[in-house]
């Protein structure tokens, strides 16, 4: 008994002189990240910091007036390496940067065919840097896109996160990709990923909170095209239809709209028809001759949104010639994507990655020449497409307009 009472005070004594607060840091003695920007002069790295300002994202004054501080503040550091362009921001910071906040990397163009390798190796090596920020390319530098002001939200770098994941959600020409998401790309049998290009549209640049004042914008930022990248280096571009036409291939349709004309193969495009449920499936088959096939099966559920063609949906004939020209549409799509991704010689379907899990009997006879078989690949698609509402009108307003006339 007394063994075990004086265990105990022994315990509760070393409790005593512990604290509980010994690595605190204050808020007030953090600088939070919003957003980041990577470029490459050809010798040093570039890192530039959004930062977010407290008292001015606590204001609710809005409108840009004169006395108005900017939500927040960029500066940039140079550097051999990244992280020692990081280091360099005690010189000119009062605070320490707080990463773990931090929204969205936009990588430069420049930076982005250098290889963006290092800034992959510092988000994996350091605790305060967090795996799914997402990953945005630019053109030009990606310092000009943190420095622009968004409307409707307060933080620029909250505002780019939320627009390619709003895109994403609804309308699926382009997909979010998260730094994970590029480790494990790179890794794998197809080492292409996809990344989304953002620009600046219009003329000039929005770089001042007094434009909040104004009711329209001279330019904005917003999605362009989509970036190829083979391991961590940039190597060509995607036009955004093209880009559309793997989203089908990949299975990454979340909800779209699919805009077609009125016959099959008519490229004067007058329906849409709003994709609430679809479904894609890619199987590698290789024929007799050796040749490598890609079977692509397509299954789309939608409602009829618009309709200007003379095609009265209410009739089971003219339904199906308007699935038959939304089906045709997808398979246009896909077909140029395919085109397109044969050409740049890129595996952006992940087709290796598909026939070693789903058939290694042909992985095993096409790997060891593989960018052989990929440039004579060979696209078999299927698509179907069902019109499973007509929305609340049956003909067309001008089909309509054309009864009531006569």
């Amino acid at each position: 008994m007394r063994k075990r009472i004086l265990r105990c005070v022994i315990l509760i004594s070393h409790c005593l002189l512990l604290t509980g607060c010994w690595d605190r840091t204050e808020l007030n003695q953090l600088a939070i990240t919003s957003a980041t920007a990577i470029d490459w002069d050809g010798k040093e790295w570039t890192v530039s910091y959004q930062v977010v300002i407290p008292q001015s994202i606590a204001n609710p004054n809005t409108g840009g007036s004169p006395g108005q501080q900017a939500p927040v503040m960029v500066f940039s550091t140079r550097g051999g390496t990244i992280r020692g362009a990081v280091q360099k921001s005690s010189r000119e910071m009062p605070r320490s940067l707080f990463f773990a906040h931090n929204r969205v990397v936009v990588i430069g163009e420049q930076a982005a065919k250098h290889g963006i390798s290092q800034l992959l190796d510092v988000y994996l090596r350091n605790s305060d840097s967090r795996e799914t920020v997402s990953v945005l390319v630019t053109g030009g530098e990606g310092r000009t896109i943190i420095e622009q002001i968004i409307p409707l939200e307060k933080v620029p770098g909250a505002a780019i996160k939320n627009m390619i994941r709003n895109e994403a959600n609804n309308s699926s020409n382009y997909n979010q990709l998260m730094l994970y998401q590029m480790m494990m790309s790179m890794n794998s049998d197809s080492p292409y990923t996809l990344i989304p290009e953002i620009i600046i549209s219009g003329k000039g640049e929005n770089t001042s909170i007094a434009e909040l004042k104004n009711t329209s914008f001279t330019n904005k930022l917003r999605l362009g095209r989509m970036a190829i990248f083979k391991k961590d280096k940039l190597v060509g571009w995607f036009t955004p239809d093209e880009e559309y036409g793997i989203s089908w291939i990949r299975n990454s349709i979340n909800q779209t709209t699919l805009y077609f004309g009125c016959q099959k193969g008519s490229e004067d495009v007058k329906a849409a028809l709003r994709i609430n449920k679809s479904k894609s499936k890619m199987k590698p088959i290789l024929s007799n001759d050796g040749h490598l096939i890609m079977h692509v099966d397509v299954h789309a559920t939608g409602t009829l949104e618009e309709n200007s063609c003379p095609n009265d949906p209410t009739q089971p004939v003219d339904l199906r010639t308007l699935e038959q020209a939304a089906s045709a549409e997808i398979t246009k799509l896909i077909t140029d994507a395919v085109h397109s991704a044969v050409q740049k010689k890129a595996d952006v379907f992940l087709l290796a990655d598909t026939t070693h899990k789903h058939n290694s009997k042909i992985w095993n006879q096409v790997k060891s020449n593989w960018d052989e078989q990929f440039a004579n690949l060979q696209l078999e698609a299927k698509v179907q497409v069902k019109i499973a509402r007509i929305g609340m009108s049956g003909k067309s307003f001008m089909e309509i307009t054309k009864g009531s006339s006569e």
